[in-house]
Order: C-alpha cells, then sequence, then structure tokens
C-alpha cells in the first residue's frame, strides 16, 4: 500500500529532533523540545532535592487536548529530583501524561539533580521504506539508520530494520518495543539517555508516513490509551489541529525559536 503521508519528500526526507535541557539557577530547570508534530517546554522549580513548581508549555501540538496534559503533570510537585531521567517512570503514571512532556520532564530533572551543563541534543531519522502496511498508523519499515548528536558531537547511532537494532554488536538484536525499557535500565545513566531519546525518535520517525490532517480526532483508528489525548474520556474529543506539522527535512535552523540561549 502506498503511503498517504504528508511530506512530497517522503522516502528522502528525515525527521529531527531537538532537545535542549539547562539549570538557569540553583531553582530552575528548562527543557523544550521540537519535531515535526511537536514543541514543548517545562520549566520546574526545585529545593535542590524535590520539585516545588513545575510548568508546561505547548508551542505546537498534534491535538486539541494536548495542553490539558499540564495538569496531571503537576502530580510531581512534592516529587524528589532524579539523577536517571528514564526514573518518572516511578513518580508519574506515563499514559495519563504528554508522552513527548513525560520524557522531557524525566530528563529536565536529571538535569537538575546532576546540574548538569547545557545540553542539546539532535536525533536525525532518515526516512525508511514501508514494506508491509496493514494498519494505517501501524506501518512496518525496512532497513535504515538513526543517530544522535550531544552538543554536536555523534554519541550513538543505529542501524535498523524493522522495529530491531541491528547495530552496533552491543545493542543488535534488542527491541525498540517489549523489553526496551529492561534492557535500558542495564544501561549507564548516559548511555541509557541517549538510547531512550533516540528510540523516542525512532518512533516519532514513523509519522512521517501517515497524513495525520486526515484524522479527525484522536480516536479514530486507534483504540489504544497511549497518553492524555488519546485516554478514553476525552480522545473523541482530541480534534485534530489541522497543519500543525512541519517538515524539518533539510534543516534543524528556526527549530526551538523560543529558547534564546543554546550552546
Amino acid at each position: 500500500m502506498k503511503p498517504h503521508h504528508p511530506f512530497n519528500s517522503y522516502g528522502e526526507g528525515r525527521l529531527r529532533r531537538l532537545i535542549y535541557l539547562h539549570c538557569d539557577s540553583q531553582q530552575f530547570a528548562v527543557g523544550w523540545m521540537e519535531d515535526d508534530f511537536h514543541h514543548f517546554g517545562v520549566m520546574v522549580k526545585h529545593d535542590g532535592k524535590k520539585v516545588i513548581d513545575i510548568h508546561m508549555e505547548a508551542a505546537r501540538y498534534p491535538w486539541e487536548t494536548c495542553p490539558g496534559a499540564a495538569q496531571p503533570l503537576k502530580a510531581l510537585i512534592g516529587q524528589p529530583l532524579i539523577p536517571r531521567a528514564s526514573d518518572i517512570g516511578k513518580l508519574l503514571e506515563m499514559r495519563q501524561q504528554c508522552t513527548h512532556v513525560f520524557d522531557l520532564t524525566g530528563l529536565v530533572l536529571a538535569q537538575a539533580f546532576k546540574r548538569r551543563p547545557r545540553r542539546r541534543y539532535e536525533a536525525i531519522i532518515p526516512d525508511r521504506e514501508i514494506v508491509e502496511q496493514k494498519e494505517l498508523l501501524s506501518p512496518i519499515f525496512g532497513p535504515g539508520t538513526a543517530s544522535l548528536k550531544l552538543n554536536n558531537r555523534d554519541v550513538l547511532e543505529w542501524g535498523l530494520e524493522g522495529d530491531c537494532i541491528i547495530s552496533p554488536a552491543c545493542h543488535a538484536g534488542q527491541t525498540l518495543n517489549k523489553g526496551f525499557r529492561g534492557w535500558s535500565e542495564t544501561l549507564d545513566e548516559d548511555t541509557a539517555e541517549y538510547a531512550t531519546i533516540l528510540r523516542r525518535s525512532i518512533l516519532v520517525a514513523g509519522g512521517r508516513s501517515i497524513n495525520h490532517d486526515n484524522l479527525p480526532n484522536a480516536a479514530y483508528n486507534s483504540a489504544i490509551a497511549l497518553c492524555h489525548s488519546f485516554q478514553p474520556e476525552r480522545s473523541h474529543m482530541a480534534w485534530r489541529v489541522i497543519g500543525s506539522t512541519r517538515d524539518h527535512s533539510t534543516s534543524s535552523r528556526g527549530m526551538l525559536a523560543r529558547v534564546r540561549q543554546q550552546p
């Protein structure tokens, strides 16, 4: 089946996902994320040990209900900062959150815990051939690559086949789906962070093969309550934000324009 996608360049383009993390004082940490489909920010106020307040900014999003994910995020107030970004799963129920804000918030909490210098991640995922597509939202992709830079330095690159990592040898055989979290938790904190960011970027990149403007709401053709907007109590009211998709295939210039200072 030939995919109905929004990009004339599909097959020759790529997804870029930028993430910016910064501790701007002893009390505040911020994070921003942007890709073809999303642009979110998270601002955390803390006392060095726990979250005092948290705010989410939804600059661009696919479903009208996405900004409402700011409310369940407030459950983090009073919770501890974390050394490992993935530990956020111990503090929040992911499927009640915006998935991308959930991931970003974990990174911000780890950034604050470690008082790390600024980090700017850029994931680059070239389009892959669709080898099978039984359902609109579940294409199976052929071989490809995915890479991640940290502050313009290459830190991770994977060869891919379907949903499986095939290279480098130390990661080969691991799928992007079942068992990924258990596997990534065996890695050191930085490598696990790289792997988690790259995995999410690959999953998001698959959306480039779909014209989401053809989907009236989040409930259309999906019964899985993956995130805040896909919960059954709001998915039929989660109307599509027409025209919210961007194509950053050629350059990351202009992305994260709301971030005034980047490394």
